[in-house]
């Protein structure tokens, strides 16, 4: 990690100039930028000089971004405050669902022509593509589509109407009710959504 830092500050810089900077060999920097360099944290480049073998830059990819602490969550609920603060609860949820509608729209032509059945198994897939372990299950009541990790958490605990995007986007797709049965923020350990079949689906 202290490798990764020092080159975000420098932008680039070469194993012997790391190791000066860490206090440690040049060796011991260039067996950790092979690890670091295959695990594609970062990616290494020529240095030309006037005279001698061109030594190695070393810099971070995009991946090494990942690495450092984010506070999205926390940008998200300050401006999620502000945003209801403005405008009132009434706000927030005319946000979230022009957010489900303009979704729907992205994924409405992917759908055209199927079947109710794989139009939701489409949808499903495409709601766990976000990281939030989707499934779905048959239920006396209809089909119960069930989230097992949310990625927006800390954030739905603050504010319910995040919750919504999932039903309306379902809702919008299906053209069919969709009704919460588990949430996160009621303090049940997943969300979950049921989606009621179209009398004609089969």
């Amino acid at each position: 990690m202290e490798v990764l830092e020092l080159l975000r500050r420098k932008g680039h810089a070469s194993a012997e100039t790391i190791a000066s900077e860490l206090l440690v060999t040049p060796n011991a920097i260039r067996q950790h930028l092979t690890n670091l360099e295959r695990d594609g944290f970062v990616v290494s480049s020529p240095e030309k000089s006037r005279r001698g073998r061109p030594s190695l830059l070393f810099s971070l990819t995009e991946r090494a971004d990942s690495v450092f602490p984010k506070r999205y969550g926390q940008l998200a609920t300050m401006v999620l405050q502000e945003v209801q603060e403005m405008g009132g609860p009434d706000a927030l949820d005319e946000v979230f669902e022009r957010m489900a509608t303009r979704h729907a729209g992205a994924i409405s032509r992917n759908l055209e022509g199927l079947e109710f059945d794989e139009k939701l198994k489409r949808v499903v897939a495409w709601i766990g593509r976000a990281g939030t372990l989707a499934e779905q299950t048959e239920t006396p009541e209809g089909v119960k589509v069930t989230i097992h990790n949310c990625p927006f958490r800390n954030t739905a605990l603050k504010f319910p109407q995040v919750c919504t995007i999932t039903p309306h986007l379902i809702s919008q797709l299906l053209g069919t009710a969709v009704s919460q049965a588990d949430s996160i923020h009621r303090h049940d350990p997943y969300c979950s959504f049921v989606v009621q079949r179209p009398t004609d689906a089969h």
